[in-house]
């Protein structure tokens, strides 16, 4: 388990057992009570986030202020499941040329979230492996995958 995880799942449990809406405030306190008592602002509101977008909290408006309180699912399906095949489906439906920071691009807009360039780049190459893409540009600062048409031989 990461420590951005661990941080999460204690600031999940916390909440669930206040059992009331939080804000970055309250998540900076119950932070402050542990052994991430160094936790930033920002951090804190990244973390209330990720955890709104897995579905585990639902963010409210009360005076202006963004708060959150628990969901009604307690172990919601997270938001990355099923990304891959989609992410599949629209590269042979674009076509082009597909490079890490392209896949990236597309991959945010369909998680909602950061994707690691190392993800992205292991990501072409299963696909490569597996039949559904080509590369170009091996041995060259640029490297790109393009669909795989139907009738190539696969190398």
């Amino acid at each position: 388990m990461t420590e951005s995880t661990a941080r999460r799942t204690y600031l999940l449990a916390i909440v669930r057992n206040l059992g009331e809406e939080v804000g970055t405030k309250q998540a900076l306190q119950i932070y402050a009570a542990s052994q991430w008592a160094a936790t930033s602002r920002n951090t804190a509101r990244r973390d209330l986030r990720d955890l709104a977008r897995r579905a585990y909290l639902v963010p409210v408006e009360h005076g202006g202020r963004r708060l959150y309180q628990v969901g009604s699912d307690p172990s919601p399906m997270h938001p990355g499941r099923g990304t891959r095949k989609s992410l599949l489906e629209r590269i042979q439906a674009e076509g082009g040329e597909w490079t890490t920071g392209r896949i990236k691009r597309t991959w945010h807009q369909l998680l909602g979230t950061h994707v690691l360039r190392m993800a992205a780049r292991n990501y072409l190459a299963a696909l490569h492996r597996d039949g559904h893409l080509e590369r170009h540009g091996d041995g060259t600062p640029r490297r790109y995958y393009t669909p795989r048409h139907e009738g190539s031989a696969v190398t």
